[in-house]
């Protein structure tokens, strides 16, 4: 008898031990029998539901903490798989003292005596509302990543899609440049060639207007001594000029006094044709005679012929000497 109460104890002071470690622990956690009476919560489960005291849990059954819809989804067959398995792990939602519901991660563990009997489960609960929440926001969040990566990505295909557009035509503008630049590359060429050539139609020309300056030079230089010649040519002939006429003039003079004199004459005597020819060979001068002088030589012949010789040789004779 002594044996029992001391093992009785013992175990008195074991659940003590055990009862202040669950305290402590910030791990909701319960004990049931399997009729679902409550043996034990500490004050985190408590806490976790809404409650003020945990003795006030005792007694009653786990259904306070679950709904009916949790209890027959959740709570059965999770206490059922426990009976099974021995322990398990899992997601099960529970209820709050005011009826809101909470998600809570369930760890439950059949305990046993030392001959295999059944005696209680013990629960350990989290309340996962705040992970839960977090992984909402996180799920939403990524949904709005994976649009915005989706949308994102869409913007960049079409930039893509811009961006191999624009460099096919900056290719096709580049292949037109290219071209552009070999014909520029070609007409520069071309007019090099043709500046070339007009480089060389000017010196040709310059070396033919050099030419041409020296030959219009030397015929103007050529032009300037015939133009002297001719000055003194035109000089000289206006000299010869003036002396023919003073000579001409003189002659005629003569053959007028020798005419009037003739006149005189012939008034009183005949005169020999030979004395006439006498009389007028020392008029005979080197100046050519113009016609009009001819005709007068000739008449002033024709009518010495019908004077007399001597009277006129000695009237020539004396008119000659005079004007000579």
């Amino acid at each position: 008898m002594d044996y029992i109460i001391a093992a009785h104890k013992q175990i008195e002071q074991t659940v003590l031990y055990l009862t202040v470690i669950a305290e402590q622990t910030r791990e909701a956690i319960i004990v049931a029998d399997f009729s679902g009476a409550i043996q034990f919560v500490n004050t985190a489960w408590a806490t976790m539901h809404g409650y003020e005291n945990s003795r006030e849990l005792i007694g009653k059954q786990i259904n306070v903490f679950h709904n009916k819809e949790q209890m027959k989804t959740d709570v059965i067959p999770f206490i059922e798989e426990v009976e099974h398995r021995g322990r398990l792990a899992g997601p099960v939602e529970h209820v709050r003292r005011n009826g809101t519901p909470f998600p809570t991660e369930m760890l439950m563990v059949l305990l046993r005596d030392q001959m295999g009997k059944a005696l209680w489960l013990i629960g350990f609960a989290t309340d996962i509302t705040e992970q839960e929440r977090t992984e909402e926001e996180l799920r939403r969040y990524r949904c709005h990543m994976e649009e915005l990566i989706k949308q994102r990505t869409e913007e960049l295909e079409a930039a893509n899609s811009r961006l191999q557009s624009q460099v096919t035509e900056h290719e096709q503008a580049g292949q037109k440049l290219r071209r552009q630049a070999a014909e520029l590359s070609a007409a520069n060429e071309r007019l090099r060639e043709q500046i070339c050539e007009k480089e060389r139609a000017k010196d040709e020309l310059e070396e033919h207007r050099d030419k041409l300056e020296q030959r219009l030079k030397q015929q103007s230089d050529e032009l300037t001594s015939v133009e002297a010649q001719l000055q003194d040519e035109i000089a000289k002939r206006k000299k010869e000029g003036e002396y023919s006429k003073k000579q001409s003039d003189a002659i005629k003079a003569a053959c007028e006094r020798l005419r009037t004199r003739i006149g005189e004459l012939s008034a009183h005597s005949h005169i020999a044709k030979t004395d006439v020819c006498k009389t007028i060979a020392p008029l005979e001068t080197p100046v050519s005679l113009s016609n009009d002088e001819e005709i007068l030589e000739h008449v002033f012949r024709e009518n010495v012929a019908l004077q007399k010789p001597e009277l006129v040789n000695a009237a020539v004779d004396k008119s000659i000497s005079k004007e000579i």
